[in-house]
């Protein structure tokens, strides 16, 4: 069996789950309107403090190499959103999501319509008469 459970073994244990809910659901009925309304609180809570974390303290850009550890990362090509190299060692990955350090450098407009004037002309074009039908 690969590392992904397999799709039997998720419809198996789909009953147990909803079971699972609905005792949690009684349990939550059953402790009364200050367990719920503390639950209710974190629900709202949580996910407030996270945007505020987030907008506060927005991500930067990593520019340490994984390879040597020097703070050379830079973007392979400078038009696209993908692809790093480090100016010291030499280490590439051309998969890699470079999305942080092109924010960093300036506007990503430019980047975003240019990427996507790349893949629309790239992309296979529909024939006319298949288009209608």
């Amino acid at each position: 069996m690969s590392g992904k459970p397999s799709r039997s073994l998720l419809l198996w244990c789909a009953p147990a789950f909803l079971l699972g809910a609905a005792l949690l659901a009684f349990a939550l009925v059953r402790a009364g309107p200050s367990l719920t309304g503390a639950l209710l609180a974190l629900l709202v809570v949580a996910p407030t403090g996270w945007v505020l974390v987030s907008a506060l303290w927005p991500a930067r850009a990593e520019r340490r190499c994984p390879a040597c550890a020097a703070d050379a990362l830079a973007r392979s090509d400078p038009h696209a959103s993908h692809g790093l190299v480090c100016r010291a060692c030499g280490w590439r990955d051309d998969s890699a999501s470079a999305w942080l350090l092109a924010e960093e450098e300036g506007a990503l407009e430019e980047l975003v319509l240019s990427e996507r004037r790349r893949r629309r002309a790239s992309a296979p074009r529909l024939d006319s008469r298949r288009r209608r039908g």
